[in-house]
């Protein structure tokens, strides 16, 4: 299952959707450009939060302050599902999930939650669940580690126990739906959602006409939204790269098998042809003569196969280290694409947080939206600097993976010709060892020269069926070469640190 064939149909048009309260017990809705967050301090207090959140919790503005982000939690999430965010978190990375919560009225509201370190806390931007087929495979295997939780705690274990064997149910059905681990499922899931979202239209609205500090950072968030709309534009881009990447590997280590059997195939037909040639002193050989003409030919035989053995194990030696190569350049495009999405997502969450103080949604002077904008500021400054590194990573081994496949495809095709010359030759060599022994033979003959010619002529064959008519693989490689050095990842660093540069001007006139 890949990202790019996902559905992204939201729980329903975002023209119908309602903005206002739901009644209780019932599922609160809001729209697709309704972005909102919350950020808690070391131990999971809320400290902020903005009015789209208030408005679906169901809590008056500020009532949640001080309090655990738990009091939002519905009872149908697994509390392995919450070890395992903390896990992550606790080791500086990113956690994305799909979550439901419980509002003060007994209702609900889902979403899809991004969680990351910020200063001596974590910041959550949710958003609209886009990819809803994802979400309810995913809501589904909540309810079967739910169940193994419950069973755990029937049988007597502590809530900790619980949540571990949680955890581990977790895994095996995040396994099950092709992810490695909760890290890769963030990893896929975040830059899905964000690109459902570009494609739905969510962007910043512009506000030309806005001025003061916030009216600058909406300006800012408009610039960084338009600067890197070339990285996102890359996002489905950067996954059908990880695809290709993922199935050379698989491709080069069949390849370098295969070039080792057919070493093999030709050192066993070179061998058995020796052997029928030296059994067979004149028969069919025309005396002293025929013997000369059988040793010069067996000695054109041993120096193409050198030749030839040794450009299949020059193959071989280009592919050992490539395999790996590739594998590390699939998990930095793989980091790569979610960087970019991270950067979307808090620049998204900061600009329209701007522009709800702008519209008068959210307070500038209520629950501290000042420390709010900082902390998304500051948060997107990460997000920029993390995007700028793993940019700088991807290029630099993308070429050196370019370099490497473009050396293994000239090697496999420098070594067709003399290749299936070579073999032409075994096969003719061995063709004429063999003509006795299947017709019958001749009486000056031996078995034994029979037996090497027939092995010599399978061996040939074996080889054939190994090379075929060449090698393929040559070409894709060096079109994957080429896929990978045309991705052109856009190089904004300067311009998106002048930008932010001038939002940490305008937070210092609001402190």
């Amino acid at each position: 299952m890949t990202e790019s064939t996902e559905s992204t149909e939201s729980t329903e048009p975002a023209d119908a959707v309602g903005r206002g309260a739901a009644a209780p017990g019932a599922e609160r809705t809001y729209a697709a450009d309704e972005l909102f967050f919350s950020t808690t301090d070391a131990r999971g207090r809320i400290r902020r939060a903005n009015a789209i959140f208030m408005r679906l919790s169901g809590y008056p503005r500020g009532a949640l302050v001080g309090r655990a982000h738990s009091a939002v939690r519905h009872e149908t999430m697994p509390a392995g599902l919450f070890r395992s965010i903390w896990e992550d978190l606790e080791q500086g990375r990113a956690a994305s999930a799909y979550i439901t919560n419980r509002s003060a009225d007994g209702g609900f509201y889902r979403v899809f939650a991004t969680i990351v370190p910020s200063g001596d806390g974590y910041l959550s931007v949710r958003t609209l669940p886009m990819l809803t087929r994802r979400r309810d495979e995913i809501e589904a295997a909540y309810g079967r580690v739910r169940a193994v939780e419950q069973t755990s705690a029937a049988a007597g274990s502590t809530r900790r126990e619980a949540a571990a064997a949680g955890h581990s149910a977790l895994l095996a059905e995040l396994d099950a739906l092709g992810f490695r681990d909760a890290v890769d499922f963030t990893r896929q899931a975040l830059p899905a959602e964000v690109a459902a979202l570009v494609a739905a239209g969510v962007d910043i609205p512009e506000r030309p006409d806005a001025e003061g500090p916030v009216g600058v950072i909406l300006d800012q968030m408009n610039r960084i939204e338009s600067l890197t709309s070339g990285q996102v534009a890359l996002l489905d881009e950067c996954a059908r790269i990880v695809a290709l990447l993922g199935r050379r590997a698989t491709e080069i280590d069949e390849l370098s098998a295969r070039l080792g059997r057919l070493r093999a195939c030709l050192r066993d037909a070179l061998g058995g042809a020796a052997r029928a040639g030296a059994g067979d002193e004149t028969a069919r050989s025309g005396g002293a003569g025929g013997r000369a003409g059988r040793a010069d030919e067996a000695e054109e035989a041993r120096e193409r196969y050198e030749r030839v053995d040794a450009l299949v194990l020059e193959c071989v030696e280009e592919l050992r280290p490539l395999a790996g190569q590739i594998g590390e350049l699939r998990s930095d495009a793989d980091s790569l694409r979610f960087a970019i999405a991270l950067l979307r997502l808090l620049n998204l969450a900061a600009g329209f947080f701007a522009l709800q103080i702008l519209e008068g949604e959210d307070e500038l002077e209520a629950n501290d939206a000042v420390g709010s904008l900082k902390e998304l500021a500051a948060a997107l400054d990460e997000g920029a600097s993390s995007l700028s590194e793993r940019t700088e990573l991807f290029e630099a081994r993308s070429e050196l993976v370019g370099v490497g496949l473009d050396d293994v495809a000239a090697a496999l095709a420098a070594t067709r010709a003399p290749l299936l010359d070579l073999l032409d030759l075994l096969g003719a060599g061995a063709d004429k060892a063999d003509a006795p022994a299947s017709a019958g033979g001749a009486a000056e003959t031996s078995d034994a020269d029979g037996t090497a010619g027939a092995g010599a002529a399978a061996a040939v064959r074996a080889a054939r069926a190994l090379a075929g008519d060449g090698f393929p693989e040559a070409r894709d490689l060096a079109d994957t070469a080429g896929a990978v050095r045309d991705l052109g990842v856009p190089d904004v660093s300067a311009d998106l640190g002048a930008h932010l540069e001038r939002v940490r001007a305008a937070l210092a006139e609001l402190t």
